[in-house]
């Protein structure tokens, strides 16, 4: 292998809903995931054997054993035995902090291409295990596509959708981190919702109609972040002046 390239694609919650904070300190959430075009590209080159080396083109991201990628590559190597080095160069276009799924997305890459480079034949469920042993978001990101997400947002299954949709992503200048964001969310009685309902009702079908989910959307992070960041209200009221089909938190 001289060089090789992924694309990681980034990811939108299409509503989400806390249900309840869980024995192991995770929350059971219930959400759509939907990826987008937006992506990083991660590039690969050959290292020192049992070398790994991540370097990133956005200075405020870790490129050490911090980092999600770096983790994926040692988590393969101690899943297969391999010994084999690698180089991997991160060009993020995807924000930190956004909801987005950046650094999953960019460890679901690395599970994809090494297992490819490295001719290592994982089975898809082995290759699950693992990217669900990184994050929350990983396994679904391993694929892509359109999925309802629960259990602490490992548990994904695909569905299907018609229509041709555009998503406009506004970023308001500042993250916010998922642990600060559940450490701070008021988590009550989960009360009758629309969005749960219509979830709920295409279990049985696998097939979401787009009218009814953009009439129902919810976001349990939704009120947290309006009266944190003065910036949030007024953006979202430019896009619904602006025509939008609904307006929501991309995380």
């Amino acid at each position: 292998m001289n060089r090789a390239i992924e694309n990681a694609y980034a990811k939108i919650n299409l509503g989400l809903k806390v249900l309840r904070r869980r024995a192991d300190g995770y929350h059971d959430i219930l959400s759509i995931f939907q990826t987008l075009d937006m992506h990083d590209r991660v590039i690969f080159e050959p290292a020192g054997r049992g070398e790994t080396v991540v370097i990133c083109d956005d200075p405020e991201i870790q490129a050490g054993p911090g980092n999600l990628v770096f983790q994926a590559v040692e988590a393969l190597r101690a899943a297969t035995g391999t010994n084999r080095g690698i180089r991997v160069i991160l060009e993020k276009r995807i924000p930190v902090g956004a909801g987005l799924g950046g650094g999953s997305s960019d460890a679901a890459a690395v599970l994809r291409a090494l297992d490819r480079i490295w001719m290592l034949n994982l089975s898809p469920e082995r290759l699950q295990i693992l990217a669900g042993e990184l994050g929350s978001d990983v396994p679904f990101l391993l694929r892509g596509g359109t999925a309802v997400v629960t259990g602490r947002g490992d548990r994904h299954r695909q569905i299907t959708w018609q229509g041709d949709f555009h998503y406009v992503l506004v970023h308001p200048g500042f993250q916010v981190l998922s642990g600060w964001a559940y450490q701070n969310l008021k988590i009550g009685l989960t009360p009758r919702s629309k969005y749960i309902s219509f979830l709920r009702s295409i279990e049985e079908n696998e097939e979401l109609c787009p009218d009814v989910l953009f009439g129902c959307l919810e976001n349990d992070f939704l009120s947290l972040l309006e009266a944190t960041y003065p910036e949030v209200e007024p953006a979202l009221k430019a896009l619904e002046a602006s025509g939008a089909l609904a307006c929501s938190l991309s995380g």
